[in-house]
């Protein structure tokens, strides 16, 4: 579980000052190995590096910023943590879908469309069934979310 820290790579990219849910579709990562001994320079390097590749991915369609105070009362309305992928996702915490997970995933965000009430609320099924959508026509990604 990995709380953002000031210099999180993720902060240059937020489009929103509160509590997020940053969802990207990206290439299978190897293991990161820790920066804990790297420079500072080195640090402010890979940070900007990240940086770049989430506007990249926003650019592309790859990337979506989700408000949690907008998530969390869409998901609850839609069963909460009964359900079983988006039930399980902790906003506060990194994590990878792969790509055995995209049925249920699907079946999660068609529960959600199904309890969305107002414009907002389907808006974000939209643009989560797009990002999906996406991933479909991309098989090589897998889903990273990217909690704060």
């Amino acid at each position: 579980m990995v709380v953002l820290r000031p210099c999180c790579p993720h902060r240059s990219c937020r489009s929103l000052a509160g509590v997020g849910l940053l969802l990207v579709l990206r290439v299978p990562q190897p293991r990161p190995k820790s920066l804990r001994r790297a420079t500072r320079g080195q640090r402010r390097e890979r940070h900007r590096a990240d940086a770049d590749e989430w506007a990249t991915a926003q650019e592309r369609g790859l990337l979506l910023d989700v408000p949690v105070e907008k998530l969390l009362p869409l998901l609850n309305a839609a069963g909460g943590n009964r359900l079983p992928i988006l039930g399980q996702l902790d906003p506060w915490s990194d994590g990878v879908l792969v790509r055995e997970d995209l049925p249920q995933l699907d079946a999660d965000v068609d529960r959600l469309g199904a309890a969305a009430a107002d414009d907002a609320e389907r808006g974000l099924v939209a643009a989560l069934k797009a990002l999906l959508a996406r991933w479909r026509d991309e098989p090589g990604l897998t889903l990273h979310w990217y909690g704060d």
